[in-house]
């Protein structure tokens, strides 16, 4: 029987701990500017597919296409996705650093590509360049993205960790919004000017990360894996403005205390038991939920939205996607207080159907109309903007937030790591054969290629339900546990654990209570 239990917090409570938690919430906001350059990128690249004065370097001239001008499906898939196999490098190192590589070194070297790669691509006007600058960019950014949410996971308190990695998804949108912008605006400057402006603005992102690292500690959890207890201390009161010493204590305790007791129970183990025992689930879902952002076809909308719009005869293209971006942002915002008052499974399963029709609808409206047809095109916008939207309010915050979660604190890193060069490869597969299914040099689909996302969509909400845990409200220490005992996933939301939050004590914000609660829990009525 339960001794105590402590129920689910209420408005009032998180309230408190948003407050008191200000300081943490604020840093990981700069952490995520790591997203902010891959959702940048992303726009500015997929704006240059159609910019004049950047076709008139790397493409062709094509009286048929809306422009006068194309670019050939093979440079469009090299400058896609060469990224992607960069992104792959990068988590080939992640993976072989296993525990060494601390979240803030992992940050300063996605700073260092990003400064290299983006000089690379201003000086110079070749393909080889420019495919070279593309593949450094992706090292940058394989670094930036996994290494930001880890260290947001690992430094956030339980009750606010979702909305904090979910502003992930917001500076990616940010980001994908300021890149259509500068595009927008820089390709009225003559010449390569128009499309250098653009790029010279990625040293922002870097330059900002490499000051403020300098400044902040790593993450509490990093430091308790390197044995260094009062390190984690200290970042616990630097990260999160904490002066309650009892408090401190218990919290890294606690950690301590999780990771110890894996150590235990997994001595003698290697990075292989990544697919051993309760790791093996852990791991197998963290890959899904990473895998199942590029599946619900954000990619293809981010990488190639200009483009489609332009195929689509879509009248002032840039100028669509800029809205369609500036409203997705509102969906952004939306995910902090949903994630916060629903569950993630709930809000992945609804998100991933309406983003199946949405995609649907694109295709049937361009299959069941005449290509210049304009209520044609207004559908299309109306639904990527829908479906932006809604990717931004539950689908990416949701699966950032399960990835770096689900992974057992131990193999965090390379879990965390492995699974981010795979889904480069997955991105990359996508990038590359993207062109293909909707260039008039390839297949000429266009909008037609929203068959296949809407229906991977529906295999996302599928699988989420029959899966994928539910994780909100949860310590990664309790997730340990959890995981441990084998809860089916379906149970884990009701499942009463022995080990209590340290910082989610009902009506208490951090730092008025520095004691555990624990709770024991007879085995034959957990189930």
């Amino acid at each position: 029987m339960a001794s105590e239990s402590t129920p689910e917090p209420g408005i009032a409570p998180f309230r408190s701990h948003f407050l008191a938690e200000k300081r943490i919430i604020t840093i990981c906001f700069f952490i995520a500017l790591g997203q902010f350059q891959y959702g940048y990128d992303s726009a500015a690249i997929a704006g240059f597919q159609s910019m004049p004065a950047f076709l008139r370097v790397y493409g062709y001239e094509d009286p048929t296409n809306p422009i006068g001008l194309n670019i050939s499906t093979d440079v469009q898939r090299l400058i896609q996705s060469l990224m992607n196999v960069g992104g792959f490098l990068s988590a080939i190192v992640m993976y072989a650093s296993h525990t060494k590589l601390s979240r803030r070194i992992g940050l300063w070297l996605g700073c260092g590509f990003g400064f290299l790669s983006v000089s690379l691509m201003i000086g110079t006007t070749s393909l080889g360049g420019l495919y070279a600058g593309r593949l450094l960019l992706g090292v940058s950014n394989g670094f930036f993205v996994p290494y930001s949410v880890t260290y947001m996971t690992e430094s956030a308190p339980a009750l606010l960790r979702g909305p904090i990695v979910g502003m992930s998804t917001f500076q990616t949108s940010l980001g994908a919004l300021f890149g259509i912008l500068v595009d927008n605006y820089g390709k009225i400057y003559p010449g390569n000017a128009s499309w250098q402006i653009p790029l010279g603005v990625m040293y922002i992102v870097p330059t900002i990360l490499t000051v403020l690292l300098v400044f902040l500690p790593d993450t509490p959890r990093f430091y308790v894996t390197q044995g260094q207890d009062e390190k984690a201390i200290n970042a616990v009161r630097r990260l999160r403005g904490i002066k309650d010493e009892a408090y401190l204590k218990a919290e890294v305790d606690d950690i301590k205390s999780a990771f110890l007791l894996e150590q235990e129970l997994h001595s003698g183990v290697h990075l292989n038991d990544m697919f051993r025992g309760p790791d093996l689930r852990r791991t197998l879902l963290c890959f899904a939920t990473t895998i199942g952002g590029t599946a619900t076809g954000v990619t293809f909308m981010a990488g190639f939205s200009v483009y489609l719009f332009v195929q689509a005869r879509v009248g002032s293209p840039f100028e669509w996607v800029m809205i369609s971006l500036a409203i997705a942002l509102t969906g952004n915002m939306a995910a902090f207080p949903a994630m916060r008052y629903l569950g993630r499974r709930e809000l992945l399963i609804g998100t991933s159907v309406i983003s199946a029709g949405m995609m649907y609808g694109m295709a049937i409206a361009y299959t069941v109309s005449a290509w210049t047809d304009p209520a044609a095109s207004k559908a299309l916008v109306a639904m990527s903007i829908v479906f932006t939207w809604i990717y931004g309010i539950g689908q990416g915050p949701v699966m950032w937030a399960l990835s770096t979660e689900i992974p057992s604190q131990r193999l965090r890193s390379q879990t965390v790591g492995t699974a981010s060069g795979l889904n480069f490869i997955v991105g990359w597969v996508v990038s590359f054969c993207t062109p293909y299914f909707i260039n008039p040099d390839g297949l000429g689909w266009g909008p037609k290629y929203g068959y296949i996302w809407g229906s991977s969509n529906l295999i996302l909400a599928l699988f989420t339900f029959f899966y994928v845990p539910e994780t909100k409200g949860r310590s990664l220490e309790q997730l340990e546990e959890l995981f441990e005992k084998g809860v089916s996933a379906r149970k884990f939301s009701s499942y009463v654990v022995e080990r209590q939050l340290v910082d989610d004590v009902v009506g208490e914000s951090p730092g008025e209570k520095g004691n555990a609660t624990v709770v024991q829990v007879d085995d034959t009525e957990k189930r």
